[in-house]
C-alpha cells in the first residue's frame, strides 16, 4: 500500500489549489487529494455537497479588508499560469463595479485602492449612470469600477484546471467521500465511503463546512445557509447587458443589506442566467458539527423562498425593466470562521493541518489560500507576508475572539 506524504482531504477550490502547489513545489513527495465529484442529481444525492457547483464567482482586488485584497491579488496573478498549464479557461475579465453609501466602507475601499492600485476609476452616482445606463443606484452612492483582471471565475473549471495540473505533476486524485481518519503509529488511515483505506503521514484538511465531521476537537465554524437566485435572461436583453460587469452593492431591504450580482453567464443547461445573492440580518446557520440531516436537507432544498423573493426585488431595482424568462433559486453554503479570515494552521504538530473557511469570499482567493496551507503542511513554516496570527484556528469551545 502506498503511504502518501500528504493527503489533502477535500478537493474543492482550496483543496485543489493546495494539491497543485504541493505537487508542483515538492516533486519528491507522494501527494493525493480525496473528495467527491459533483453529484449528477442534487436532490437524490445522500453524501456531502460543496458550494462550487456553479458557473460564476466574482473576482476582484478591491475589498474592505487589506488581507482579503492581498489574497485576491496573489491568486489573480496565478490565473494565467494555471490556464496555460492546464489548457482550461476559467477566468473572465468583465470588470467589477462596487457601490456603497456607507461611510466606513467608502474609507475602507479607498484605502485598499491606494494600497494595491488595481486598474479602476472612482465614480459618483451620475458618472455611474453614464457608464452603465441600464443600472440604477442611489444618488448618494460612490462606486469603484475595477478593470484589469476583475470579473468572474468559473469555479467548476478552476477546480478542473487545478486538478489537471496537479495530476500532470504526479498527484493522485481519488474521487470519493472520506468518512473517518484514524491515527496509527506515524501514519493516518483514511477511510472512504468506497471501502478503500489509504495511508498518509500528513493530513491537510480542506473540507469546508464539513471539516468538523472529521475532527474530534471541533473548530469554531459557522455554516450559513445561503440562497442564490438565477434569473434566466431573455434574448432581447443580450445587447443591452453586453457590457455588464460583476456587481457588489449595498442594498436597502429587510432581508438583504448587501448584494452581489454576476453578468449574464451560460450554464450547463444551455441557458443564460444572471446570478445574484446577498447577506442580511435574518440568516440561518446550520449544524455541521456532526454529519447529520441539516446539511443534507438544505442541499436537497431550493433555498429560502423569502430570500429568493427579496433577491428578485433587488434584481429589478438594480436593472429596471429587466426581462426574465424564468427564476430559479438554489441552496449554497458559506463557511465562516470566528475571525472572518481563513483558518490556515496546525491542528496536530507535524501531522494534521487545516486550510478552510472561505467566509463567502474564498473562491477568487482560493489559489493563494491553498498555497499558504500547502507550504505550511509540507515545510512546517509560514510562507506569506501576511500575519500568521490572522489565520490561527479557533476551536469551538473557545468562542469568538
Amino acid at each position: 500500500m502506498t503511504i502518501y506524504d500528504v493527503a489533502v482531504i477535500g478537493k474543492g477550490l482550496i483543496g485543489s489549489a493546495a494539491t497543485r502547489h504541493l505537487a508542483g513545489n515538492f516533486p519528491e513527495l507522494e501527494i493525493c487529494v480525496i473528495g467527491p465529484d459533483e453529484p449528477e442529481i442534487r436532490k437524490a444525492h445522500d453524501g456531502v455537497f460543496a458550494s462550487h457547483y456553479d458557473q460564476g464567482r466574482i473576482t476582484r482586488v478591491l475589498d474592505p479588508s487589506p488581507l482579503w485584497g492581498q489574497l485576491a491579488r496573489a491568486s489573480i496573478a496565478q490565473y494565467p499560469v494555471i490556464e496555460v498549464a492546464s489548457g482550461i479557461q476559467f477566468h473572465h475579465r468583465v470588470g467589477c463595479l462596487r457601490a456603497t453609501d456607507i461611510p466606513e466602507r467608502i474609507v475602507q475601499i479607498d484605502d485598499c485602492a491606494a494600497r494595491f492600485q488595481p486598474p479602476h476609476r472612482r465614480l459618483d452616482a451620475a458618472s455611474c449612470r453614464e457608464a452603465y445606463p441600464y443600472l440604477s443606484f442611489s444618488d448618494t452612492f460612490v462606486a469603484w469600477d475595477e478593470g484589469g483582471e476583475a470579473g468572474y471565475v468559473n469555479p467548476r473549471s478552476l477546480i478542473a484546471a487545478q486538478l489537471k495540473v496537479a495530476e500532470d505533476k504526479g498527484a493522485a486524485v481519488f474521487r470519493d467521500i472520506v468518512t473517518r481518519i484514524h491515527r496509527v503509529g506515524d501514519c493516518h488511515e483514511i477511510y472512504s465511503r468506497d471501502g478503500n483505506v489509504r495511508r498518509a503521514r500528513k493530513i491537510l484538511l480542506t473540507a469546508g463546512g464539513y471539516s468538523n465531521t472529521l475532527l474530534e476537537k471541533k473548530l469554531h465554524l459557522r455554516t450559513k445557509a445561503h440562497t442564490i437566485l438565477l434569473a434566466e435572461v431573455a434574448p432581447v436583453e443580450g445587447n443591452r447587458l453586453k457590457t455588464m460587469p460583476s456587481i457588489i452593492s449595498s442594498f436597502d431591504h429587510p432581508l438583504v443589506d448587501s448584494l452581489y450580482m454576476l453578468p449574464p453567464v451560460t450554464y450547463p443547461d444551455g441557458k443564460t442566467y444572471i446570478k445574484l445573492g446577498g447577506s442580511g440580518w435574518n440568516e440561518v446557520f446550520l449544524d455541521a458539527t456532526e454529519r447529520d440531516h441539516e446539511l443534507l436537507d438544505w442541499f436537497h432544498s431550493d433555498g429560502r423562498q423569502d430570500i429568493a423573493d427579496a433577491l428578485k426585488t433587488a434584481l429589478h431595482k438594480m436593472i429596471p425593466g429587466f426581462r426574465a424568462l424564468s427564476y430559479h433559486s438554489v441552496p449554497c453554503l458559506i463557511t465562516n470562521s470566528a475571525h472572518g479570515n481563513p483558518y490556515v494552521d496546525v491542528l496536530r504538530n507535524g501531522s494534521v493541518y487545516v486550510t478552510t473557511a472561505g467566509n463567502g469570499m474564498g473562491a477568487k482567493s482560493s489559489d493563494e489560500i491553498g498555497r499558504i496551507g500547502a507550504m505550511l503542511c509540507a515545510t512546517g513554516n509560514w510562507h506569506s507576508e501576511l500575519d500568521r496570527n490572522e489565520f490561527r484556528a479557533v476551536y469551538h469551545e473557545a468562542g469568538l475572539k
